[in-house]
């Protein structure tokens, strides 16, 4: 059952932010924040959870002592209001996230999604019953946002889980080792131009280009998911991953499309003795 609504909301979700069209598809870029180099979806859920713990704690000193805290229950209106406009940013990010994912983790944060827009749905509720009081003094819509309370951190729980147990949204590349010396991986006759040619440094799994007299080498995995970089697709100078359609500037390993946000580790590459040598560039 959850297989099948995840399938047809993730072709919902798809269809909205443009995974067909052709790059650079700027607005599924900019929700999984490609733009800023980090993942956008946890940036933004840190804020509403503040808000709405910091409402439970007004509610708390309003309930202590309703007629002298009446400035805490305003209070709580407030941050609730901050934590519900961040809140729907977060569920839109979330979305575009969730969309790429696949297995248990889609299975993880079909939940995590269920719960966290449940819990906004009951702070909805619990501001527009407030506000209609005029004064923002309602045990129930208190009751509400405690509830909801709850709710967001059970969501939170699994949202977690996707990271930490699934490793959905970790940089792929983040433990490749890195050579401190030039490592020989072929000779320049057997390196085609214009073709992508994986080969090890190190150890790691790095896909190689030739353009003319010109070479680039970025990490094979892509940073997103650990799809192989080497069986992408190669348009001038960038490659494109085959399972989710990132895009990286082979020159760089700047990330140009989403929804990777980390752009990939890049080799120095130099020709000796009719022989390629490549070898890590520091920090990506």
């Amino acid at each position: 059952m959850v297989d099948r609504i995840s399938d047809a909301l993730q072709d919902l979700v798809k269809r909205v932010i443009g995974e067909s069209r052709r790059p650079p598809r700027r607005f599924k870029s900019l929700l999984h924040g490609t733009w800023l180099r980090h993942p956008l979806h946890p940036l933004l859920t840190d804020i509403p959870i503040g808000a709405w713990v910091l409402a439970a704690i007004f509610d708390v000193i309003w309930f202590l002592n309703r007629g002298a805290n009446a400035w805490s229950a305003r209070a709580a209106e407030a941050t609730i209001t901050i934590g519900i406009l961040l809140a729907l940013a977060a569920v839109v990010t979330g979305l575009a996230d969730w969309s790429d994912s696949y297995g248990a983790e889609r299975r993880v944060g079909f939940w995590h999604g269920l719960l966290n827009s449940s819990a906004l749905l009951l702070y909805i509720v619990s501001l527009i019953i407030r506000l209609q009081i005029g004064s923002g003094e309602s045990l129930f819509g208190a009751i509400l946002g405690f509830i909801g309370l709850v709710t967001v951190t059970v969501g939170s729980y699994l949202g977690g889980d996707m990271v930490f147990g699934k490793g959905t949204a970790v940089n792929h590349t983040a433990w490749e080792a890195a050579g401190e010396d030039y490592e020989v991986v072929l000779p320049v006759e057997q390196l085609a131009d214009k073709q992508l040619c994986r080969v090890l440094v190190a150890g790691v799994p790095v896909v190689l280009l030739r353009l003319g007299e010109k070479y680039a080498a970025i990490s094979a995995t892509c940073s997103h998911a650990g799809g192989p970089l080497d069986e992408g697709t190669l348009d001038g100078d960038v490659v494109t991953c085959p399972w989710h359609g990132s895009r990286f500037s082979m020159p760089t390993g700047r990330v140009l499309t989403g929804p990777a946000t980390i752009g990939a580790p890049r080799y120095d590459v130099r020709v000796r003795d009719g022989q390629i040598e490549l070898k890590r560039i520091g920090e990506h």
